[in-house]
């Protein structure tokens, strides 16, 4: 499993907000993720980072159920290695992922001094078509960046994450690339491999086609919470939207002050490119089904299952 990567520390309002919200016992942690840690070296199929780290990420995640906690990491690496065509060629300097950091498809916004709260990200399909950005190699950018931001970003893993999806200058040709598959493993992949805190998503800049899309392919396969939380809303609405947040959060074009969303775009490359070894090293972890000792569990849906379908908590 490599070498062990050890827990940072949380400042004391991060650490309460753990203990209000989570949970969290500090004087248990290292229990809970020694347990953790024993189960996954157990279990002949898989083949995991040694990653205290991102342990305590799942654990707070699945506010420290050990079961949940267990088998959200089982499904983390059993869709890497399910799904290829999202968490395979994930080189941050291959010219496909240059594409998309280039176009800045995906990045969160820098957070303002002593801002606690979930992280602002901005998933935007501007400049898709003119530089053949395909919206699989979004999707993978995409979790990229939620995999560094478990690793490095304790504010997220505890207050969550929130943000826009912004269709402008999207054009409709590209809407045919939302098929029935693609977001269902997409979807079930945030949902059911990630111990993510989904505060809410707005999608913004809509074409007219989009709704029939997002009620067919999107809305079935988004769990009870996440129905409340994921919206499309009309103008009006994204103002409403948008006006929870302070301006210190939000990028000029959405009324902030925390410049623009290519500052914050082309801050993001440069942290993408910098975990290239990570990414490089990450192709060789996932799991061997033929090894799996429980074979009533399966990797089906983008979840691991017992036969039938189950809904992961959506803090």
């Amino acid at each position: 499993m490599g070498i062990a990567v050890k827990i940072r520390p949380l400042p004391k309002d991060l650490q309460q907000k753990a203990v209000r919200e989570l949970n969290e016992d500090p004087k248990r942690i290292q229990e809970a993720v020694d347990h953790v840690t024993e189960w996954l070296q157990k279990q002949p199929h898989l083949n995991v980072r040694n990653d205290e780290q991102m342990t305590v990420a799942f654990l707070r995640g699945c506010k420290w159920n050990l079961q949940m906690a267990k088998d959200k990491l089982d499904t983390f690496y059993s869709v890497k290695t399910a799904y290829p065509e999202l968490f395979q060629d994930r080189d941050p300097l291959s010219p496909a992922i240059q594409k998309v950091l280039d176009a800045g498809n995906v990045f969160p916004m820098p957070k303002p001094e002593n801002y606690v709260g979930p992280v602002f990200t901005i998933y935007t399909l501007r400049n898709v078509q003119e530089n053949e950005i395909s919206l699989l190699e979004t999707m993978k950018v995409f979790f990229m960046t939620l995999e560094i931001l478990l690793m490095e970003d304790d504010d997220f893993v505890i207050s969550g994450i929130t943000g826009v999806v912004d269709h402008n200058e999207c054009p409709v040709s590209y809407y045919l690339q939302f098929t029935p598959v693609l977001m269902k493993n997409f979807l079930q992949c945030i949902q059911n491999a990630y111990p993510l805190r989904v505060k809410g998503c707005a999608v913004f800049n809509t074409l007219t086609v989009f709704e029939t899309i997002f009620n067919t392919f999107i809305k079935p396969f988004l769990g009870s919470k996440l129905r409340k939380r994921v919206t499309v809303p009309n103008k009006e609405q994204s103002k409403e939207f948008l006006s929870k947040f302070p301006r210190s959060l939000l990028p000029i074009e959405y009324g902030g002050t925390n410049g623009s969303m290519d500052d914050a775009a082309e801050q993001w490359k440069k942290k993408v490119e910098s975990y290239r070894q990570w990414f490089l090293d990450d192709a060789k972890y996932g799991t061997n089904e033929k090894l799996r000792v429980d074979k009533s569990k399966t990797i089906e849906d983008g979840v691991i299952t017992d036969g039938t379908f189950r809904n992961l908590v959506i803090d």
